[in-house]
């Protein structure tokens, strides 16, 4: 009896524990079910906002007017005249006895880092940047990826961001996906001066040799090189969030490739601002104005309308080189809080794709300036690669981006071409502003 009463109780502990189990799986389940539908929800509400805009914009790019593919004279263009004197002051030879980065950075102000027919030293300030000796190398510990600081005789600083891929090289996924792309640093610089935003520092290419990297580094930055046993080059991988041993960055034929950025000096004070359109950087999570084409509204309750049309002037931008990583922007305080463009590495990565929803500033608010719509509309017809490579072949190479990428940088413009053209048909009022 007593054998029969304990098979009886551990009979019952074994059906409360199968029953117990049973009700925590189907409480998983539901859990889960609720979670995907959530996502499934948030999913659909992002694809329709971004889905039927996109398929606005195309259905404006297949009516567009075939003037947009014929290139305006240059005699024709104050605009197209202003860029070839900026392509003159790139060839020009300042042999005057002047402080050259003094100079580049006295010329900035409220409307930019400097005119837009650029000044008489760009060219040879230019020339300083990609030669001048360098007498201390440091770890610049801003930030996610690796990125040097490079200090010059006459105590000028540039930034170094190192070139991690080639220039062939095509990144697939996300908008903001990969490392930062070096040369999208230099095209970021000549493209902003073509679209009139004279707002990105200047960038060029600069070679760093590995003796020249260990003779000038900090102990900090030594401390994270060493030479590959394979290859025997020099490797170093820095200090950053995602800067790990693992995953360095090496010399090939011992010399590093990769964009030195002109250094703003530290009494410009440069404040950061969260982007009104930014992303969520979560695929489970999405913005407002993923979900909503009526947002531009809530943020003119936030923004006046100058500061709107910067963020219009700077999606135009972001698009036409592929950079869906604007989450932040930056001012300048003593310069009326102006807005100036850096950070601009990750551009160039899918030629391919074209990321319609940078450009959801400009089709939710459907408004830009009068100047930036005529400085686009000089570009038309090929005019755009044209000046650019003309611009690039003085300090750099065509070669920095491929010929997908130059096909890429047509197209884009007349996508924008063509959202404008859309919002200037939904309007009852003029969208230039």
């Amino acid at each position: 009896m007593i054998y029969l009463r304990c098979y009886f109780k551990y009979y019952y502990v074994l059906l409360l524990s199968i029953f117990l189990v049973l009700c925590l799986n189907i409480y998983l389940v539901f859990f889960f079910l609720k979670e995907e539908t959530s996502i499934g929800k948030s999913t659909l509400l992002n694809y329709n906002a971004s889905y039927f805009a996109t398929q606005n914009i195309l259905n404006s790019l297949s009516k567009l007017d075939k003037d947009y593919d014929l290139p305006i004279p240059t005699e024709e263009s104050s605009i197209l005249k202003e860029l070839e004197v900026l392509l003159s002051n790139l060839k020009l030879k300042f042999n005057g006895d002047i402080d050259l980065f003094n100079a580049t950075i006295n010329i900035m102000n409220k409307d930019g880092l400097m005119p837009l027919y650029g000044t008489p030293y760009l060219g040879s300030t230019i020339n300083l940047l990609k030669t001048s000796e360098i007498i201390k190398t440091y770890n610049a510990l801003k930030g996610t990826q690796l990125k040097l600081l490079l200090m010059f005789k006459n105590n000028q600083e540039v930034l170094f961001k190192p070139k991690w891929y080639s220039e062939s090289k095509i990144i697939y996924g996300d908008v903001y996906a990969g490392k930062d792309r070096y040369n999208g640093e230099i095209m970021a610089f000549y493209i902003s001066l073509i679209l009139g935003f004279p707002r990105v520092p200047i960038v060029v290419k600069r070679i760093l040799d590995s003796t020249e990297i260990h003779k000038t580094a900090n102990i900090g930055l030594k401390k994270t090189m060493y030479i590959n046993s394979t290859t025997k080059e020099m490797c170093l991988y820095g200090k950053c969030f995602y800067c790990k041993r693992e995953d360095p960055v090496c010399t090939k034929s011992e010399r590093l490739e990769g964009a030195a950025i002109f250094h703003l000096p530290p009494y410009m004070k440069l404040k950061q601002r969260l982007h009104p359109w930014r992303r969520t950087y979560n695929e489970n999570k999405t913005a407002r104005w993923e979900t909503d084409n009526n947002f531009c509204t809530y943020v003119k309750a936030t923004f006046d309308s100058e500061r709107i049309l910067d963020f219009i002037d700077i999606c135009i931008f972001d698009f036409i080189i592929g950079n869906g990583d604007r989450h932040r922007y930056e001012v300048i305080e003593q310069f009326n809080n102006t807005i100036i463009l850096i950070d601009n590495g990750k551009s160039f990565g899918n030629p391919y794709k074209d990321h319609t929803d940078i450009l959801a500033p400009l089709y939710q608010c459907c408004i830009i300036r009068q100047k930036t719509w005529e400085r686009l509309k000089s570009i038309k017809g090929g005019t755009f690669t044209n000046v650019l490579q003309n611009m690039l072949v003085v300090h750099e190479t065509i070669s920095l981006i491929t010929l997908p990428h130059y096909n890429a940088l047509e197209r884009r413009l007349k996508l924008v071409y063509a959202t404008v053209t859309m919002c200037q048909n939904q309007s009852n009022e003029s969208i230039f502003k």
